[in-house]
């Protein structure tokens, strides 16, 4: 059995990676950090154009092979474009990463509600009993407050 096998010598620094333990590097190459390093860099890889109109949301990996898959979120108005760069898409990711990492692309469309993003933010109207119970609070500060809050509403 050969020594320098087993027990590499270095000179110089040691890489990192040689000192962490097998845990612990597998947790430093595993899924969850691919995935988190795609979702931070999405505009660097894929470009600002695509980026601007879809998310990342997840990368699953199949049970029976290695294949992963990974799962955008697109606007429905954008579906046609991210469909016809799926494999401009993988492309890029796979040459990000120097080996085939993504296999699939599959779209999650959702549709933009502008109803629902008006009325999330909009205070209830200032009612008769409302206007009571403002009135009922001792502290000047928090009255006044209530009272701008539902003036502002408008």
């Amino acid at each position: 059995m050969n020594k320098f096998i087993q027990h590499k010598v270095y000179q110089g620094l040691k890489p990192i990676k040689s000192v962490l333990p097998k845990d612990v590097r597998k947790i430093i190459n595993s899924q969850k950090n691919s995935f988190d390093d795609v979702k931070s860099k999405w505009s660097d890889i894929v470009g600002t154009e695509i980026s601007s109109i879809s998310v990342p949301e997840k990368i699953k990996q199949s049970s029976i092979n290695s294949d992963k898959t990974l799962f955008l979120s697109v606007p429905k108005e954008h579906i046609i474009e991210i469909d016809y760069s799926r494999d401009y898409i993988i492309e890029k990711l796979n040459s990000y990463f120097g080996y085939q990492f993504i296999n699939k692309v599959i779209i999650n469309a959702y549709k933009i509600s502008k109803l629902k993003n008006d009325t999330a933010n909009k205070a209830p109207a200032l009612n008769e009993s409302l206007s009571n119970k403002i009135k009922l609070i001792k502290n000047e500060s928090l009255k006044n407050a209530f009272k701008n809050f539902f003036k502002n509403e408008d």
